[in-house]
């Protein structure tokens, strides 16, 4: 007979999140219909990306405040490479290269300068934010129609919009080399320890810089991704609602906030606990005041049935 206190410490989240759908759907049928499942699919990626880029730091005991407001400076700077060129391809070259540099700049400053993870990345963070309004005057916008972003924003493959193909080929990515490689093993003995894991022989300063150049680069793709969903890039976009729904997923799918503990598939499962509620609140028309004040709660509950399960876990472990 299977141990079902085991399997609900170890799963709560798949359990928890089936229980939301099932109540939303009692409350609205529309819930489960195929356009809404096809929609949330799309409306998750952003966040996704984020949150998978945010879970390595977080593991490794650190954290990036930049992503959020990182992402909606990479989306316009696309926007502007591609209404100056015409041409996507430059555009995504320097998101990338952007991206990458302004993960190494946060990876140097943590872990050469010895400089507390949570300044470093709210500096950038404002940093981010301030570039957007410069490059993009406040009210003005840039359209982008047609071809890639029409492709990628648009199209479906198997019921599902391809930016969440994208998203799964990534997460599946992320869990072969979290679980199955040494980096990723790198990572969680950093969050566990830093002193055990340079005794180890670990090259720590270079695990965190590449740590916060992979959380920077999936900003970019949650800025490519974010173009092609809206249709338009503008500053003033809610990119630090996008970085704190994609923290809440992780930690909602059992990542130590303090490190050193929490799966890919957990992180997953999470975001999609994140998208359930998002839609379902939107889908009700919940005002923007009490969205935010019940998704709040529902993720201090979750946050709540975890703990007692992890606390539960740890005691029947002694």
């Amino acid at each position: 007979m299977p141990d079902i206190g085991k399997l609900l410490r170890e799963k709560n989240i798949i359990f928890v999140t089936l229980a939301l759908c099932l109540v939303f759907y009692l409350i609205s049928p529309r819930f489960m219909s195929i356009d809404n499942m096809s929609a949330i699919s799309r409306q998750i990626v952003p966040i996704g990306l984020i949150a998978l880029g945010q879970f390595f730091v977080v593991v490794s005991g650190n954290i990036d405040l930049s992503m959020g407001m990182g992402s909606v400076l990479f989306a316009i700077l696309l926007g502007v490479c591609f209404g100056l060129t015409g041409g996507v391809g430059v555009g995504i070259a320097a998101v990338i290269v952007a991206s990458l540099a302004l993960g190494f700049l946060n990876g140097v400053l943590v872990a050469k300068l010895k400089l507390p993870a949570f300044i470093v990345t709210l500096s950038m963070l404002f940093m981010a934010q301030g570039l957007s309004g410069l490059i993009i005057p406040r009210g003005q916008q840039i359209f982008l129609m047609g071809g890639f972003f029409r492709f990628v924003g648009a199209e479906k493959f198997l019921g599902l919009y391809l930016s969440f193909w994208f998203l799964l080929v990534l997460f599946a990515l992320a869990y072969v080399v979290y679980n199955h490689t040494r980096w990723g093993a790198y990572v969680v003995a950093i969050g566990n320890s830093e002193e055990n894991a340079k005794l180890a022989g670990i090259n720590v300063d270079r695990v965190k810089i590449g740590i916060f150049m992979f959380s920077a680069l999936c900003s970019g793709f949650a800025g490519i991704m974010l173009s092609t969903r809206m249709g338009f890039v503008q500053p003033g976009l809610d990119g630090n609602g996008l970085l704190l729904d994609g923290i809440a997923a992780i930690i909602i799918g059992g990542t130590l906030i303090s490190g050193g503990r929490g799966t890919i598939a957990g992180a997953f499962w999470g975001l999609l606990f994140i998208g359930v509620i998002n839609n379902s609140l939107n889908l009700l028309n919940v005002e923007d005041v009490w969205h935010q004040v019940f998704k709040g709660g529902v993720i201090l509950a979750a946050l709540g049935a975890n703990w007692v399960l992890w606390q539960s876990q740890q005691a029947e472990a002694h």
